[in-house]
């Protein structure tokens, strides 16, 4: 069984929300299917000790802290401070060069060890530093990979697919550690984990994320981005009308996106057919020539693709008429 622990509670305390968000947090985040939250003893004391039902839960230690202080909890993690040898407790070991691998033989006697970092495995032989982790420890093993290259969810991914048990993560990167959203997706295509759950909830996820952190979501993130399913060239466009795995590798309503066609400077009469036809408006070839030139020459002027609103006013401008409105 493959063991996903999120680790986005344990990466906040400096904009804590209040016990009631982290309780909603804590809810989705269950909805995803992950197996272990993780949190940090300051989001634990704002949930007024209460944890929701559905999976289990890993209490991050500070070094000052004690298990003793925490009777409800099963589970610890700490960095390895050399006394860490309780079989309750995650040992954790920060590994920023691959050459630091041999020195951790000496603790091979740890039965929960999690190795952090890890950033650039993806630029060396990663399939052969899996298989030396997995010979030095012969407990078990979580990789929490860190994403300053932008390699963490490959990581990730390739450590499950080589027969790891246990990855953390957190959502939408939180700490520069892989991103949830991704991993979950990944996991999805190539080995079928949990296929048939609804990860709607994200976009639940993403907006009360952006809510406590203050931080916007990119539009063109993955999973998660606005824009990630518009498309604009006409020719990508077709391709997905007559078979959407062309370029999609999931249905977007899997997490709860509607692929949307939008026109722009790289549309073509494909596609602009194609959108005239979702708003119910039909052009001579005459007007759609000059429809496509204005919509090029205007989306160039700001830089973006076109609004319905937009492409409405260029119709109504090349028939010269106060014509019905294109857009709902």
């Amino acid at each position: 069984m493959i063991r996903i622990i999120d680790r986005t509670l344990s990466t906040m305390d400096k904009n804590l929300p209040s016990g009631d968000k982290l309780l909603e947090f804590c809810n989705m985040l269950i909805k995803t299917g992950v197996n272990v939250i993780e949190l940090s003893t300051l989001a634990y004391e704002k949930m007024g000790n209460t944890l929701p039902v559905g999976v289990k839960y890993i209490l991050h230690l500070n070094v000052e802290d004690s298990p003793s202080e925490y009777p409800h909890f099963n589970t610890f993690s700490s960095r390895h401070s050399g006394m860490n040898n309780e079989p309750n407790i995650i040992s954790e070991f920060q590994v920023n060069d691959i050459r630091e691998i041999n020195l951790l033989r000496q603790y091979s006697n740890l039965s929960n060890v999690r190795i952090t970092g890890l950033d650039d495995i993806m630029c060396h032989d990663y399939t052969h530093i899996f298989e030396a982790l997995k010979t030095t420890f012969k407990g078990n093993i979580d990789l929490c990979p860190e994403d300053k290259y932008n390699c963490a969810t490959a990581t990730a991914v390739q450590w499950v697919l080589s027969g790891g048990k246990s990855v953390s993560c957190s959502f939408a990167g939180a700490g520069g550690y892989a991103p949830l959203e991704e991993i979950l997706l990944a996991l999805r295509i190539s080995i079928r984990h949990k296929p048939n759950l609804d990860l709607c909830v994200l976009q639940d996820l993403k907006q009360l994320y952006e809510e406590i952190t203050g931080l916007k979501i990119a539009p063109n993130k993955a999973i998660l981005g606005d824009k990630i399913f518009m498309v604009e060239a006409g020719i990508h466009a077709d391709g997905l009308l007559k078979n959407p795995i062309t370029y999609e590798p999931y249905d977007p309503k899997i997490v709860g996106i509607k692929r949307t066609i939008v026109v722009g400077k790289h549309s073509g009469t494909k596609a602009v057919k194609m959108k005239l036809a979702e708003c119910g408006i039909q052009v001579t070839d005459n007007e759609m020539s000059e429809i496509i030139n204005k919509i090029q020459d205007k989306s160039m002027e700001h830089g973006r693709s076109l609004t319905d609103v937009e492409l409405n006013d260029i119709v109504c401008e090349v028939r010269a008429i106060d014509g019905k409105k294109i857009y709902s």
